[in-house]
């Protein structure tokens, strides 16, 4: 049966398929706000409406002739896109042959869950469902990046949706958080309706942990440190966004994920070093120290909220007393075990969809081995760095991103990290033909001033 997000999504990216299709890219940003959202649940299936947009996405751009293109429209093939596109065939390649060459080594099971792979030790390897669905969605998200990097006119719409899907995310969490604190019952079905997911909402077992319109507040988390990275790093180059930030920053502090705080810290450190106040020898630039001053005065206004009695039980709980709960330990376990098969696999790994750990980082090394990793972190290198100037802060929130999931979420197929690399393609496909962009964004204050 349709959902509420199918009865919107469906008939939105239908309409846009045919009559406005450079809409379709700003449609897929905001289907990923809805990750534990399906558009049709059937049984234990469901179909996010992200997977809906993309495959429409994809399509309706690659079926169009050459001849009706314009010629700028037809990019070549920046390093980015074969870097994307090696990754994709080593990886498709891993899920085909790793589990029949290394066939019966002991994996965990991502049917199962993280303790019961701890106690059972895991299942023998075997090609499976996650071997075929798996390389599937990769090879979509690859071609979602490389679809985005056709559609350079549409760059502002795009990024424009981006920020309305920012504005949406922080939103739903403090509706949440709001509904608690006056004993609602917050609406979860409308939008953690997919079958499909062990859904996690500890809303509704008396925590002031939210999830969002996320599987689980880990992942929530991690966006919004993506979120807070981007928005930290406006306020330091533009002197803009602080407000967005000091709130996204609040409702990460909420999800209390240890992943995405540790994120928010290391690139907190970093934007300090990139932009420093003192210019050696001795000039001081006031318009910085300005701006760090009012993130620490945030910063400490923030820290009140440990003053509130459920808040700070649930920041302990997930972060200084989890280091040694049980989860923790399987957590850890799980990681262990992940790494302990690159060994065992001669540095091949055992195939992408066959282990699934705890965290990305051990999640890549264990499936697709260390070359797959080596051209993951190549392609997202190529796609991040380097980016104009005005687009950097696409850069900096799949920086916290990535860091976040690199010890919290084993999810290659995550939505958000690919549209933020599909932004990432797309502001350096627009780049090309633009090569003065920064200055047509800075020429109107200029003759103003």
């Amino acid at each position: 049966m349709p959902t509420l997000e199918g009865v919107f999504f469906i008939p939105a990216a239908v309409h846009f398929f045919f009559f406005r299709p450079r809409l379709l890219f700003p449609l897929l940003i905001l289907s990923t706000v809805f990750e534990a959202s399906s558009i049709i649940s059937s049984g234990s299936v469901g179909i996010q409406p992200y997977y809906c947009v993309a495959i429409l996405f994809v399509i309706r751009f690659s079926v169009r002739k050459p001849s009706s293109l314009n010629k700028e429209d037809l990019p070549g093939r920046p390093t980015f896109i074969k870097l994307w596109v090696a990754f994709c065939i080593v990886s498709v390649i891993s899920a085909i042959s790793l589990p029949l060459l290394f066939q019966g080594t002991p994996v965990f099971d991502g049917k199962r869950t993280i303790e019961d792979n701890v106690l059972s030790g895991g299942v023998p390897l075997h090609f499976q469902s996650g071997n075929i669905v798996q390389p599937a969605f990769l090879i979509l998200n690859v071609l979602v990046v490389i679809t985005a990097a056709r559609q350079r006119h549409s760059i502002d719409k795009a990024q424009r949706m981006f920020m309305w899907s920012a504005g949406l995310i922080i939103a739903i969490v403090l509706l949440q958080v709001a509904f608690f604190g006056l004993g609602i019952p917050f609406p979860n079905q409308l939008i953690n309706n997919n079958p499909g997911y062990g859904l996690v909402n500890l809303l509704d077992s008396g925590s002031i942990r939210p999830s969002g319109s996320f599987t689980e507040p880990s992942a929530l988390g991690a966006v919004l440190a993506a979120l807070v990275s981007a928005f930290l790093w406006k306020f330091l180059a533009h002197g803009t966004g602080i407000v967005v930030a000091g709130v996204a920053a609040v409702a990460c502090l909420l999800a209390a994920s240890t992943s995405a705080l540790a994120a928010l810290l290391i690139v907190f450190i970093l934007l300090l070093v990139a932009y420093p106040v003192v210019r050696l020898p001795w000039f001081i630039r006031l318009n910085r120290l300005k701006r760090i001053s009012v993130i620490f005065g945030f910063l400490g206004a923030s820290t009140l909220l440990t003053t509130v009695p459920s808040i700070r039980a649930i920041l302990l709980s997930q972060t200084i007393e989890k280091s040694e709960s049980v989860s923790a330990f399987a957590r850890f376990g799980a990681d262990a075990f992940a790494f302990n098969l690159l060994p065992r696999t001669y540095g091949l790994g055992v195939g992408l969809g066959s282990n699934r750990p705890s965290s990305f980082l051990a999640a890549i090394l264990s499936q697709v081995g260390i070359i797959g990793f080596a051209l993951f972190c190549c392609a997202a290198w190529s796609t991040l760095w380097n980016l104009p100037k005005a687009d950097r802060w696409i850069g900096v929130a799949a920086f916290g991103l990535l860091i976040a999931m690199a010890f919290g979420l084993p999810d290659l197929s995550f939505p958000f990290l690919w549209i933020l690399f599909a932004l990432s393609a797309q502001s350096k496909a627009s780049a090309q033909t633009q090569p003065d962009k920064e200055s047509c964004i800075l020429r109107p204050a200029q003759e103003s001033s």
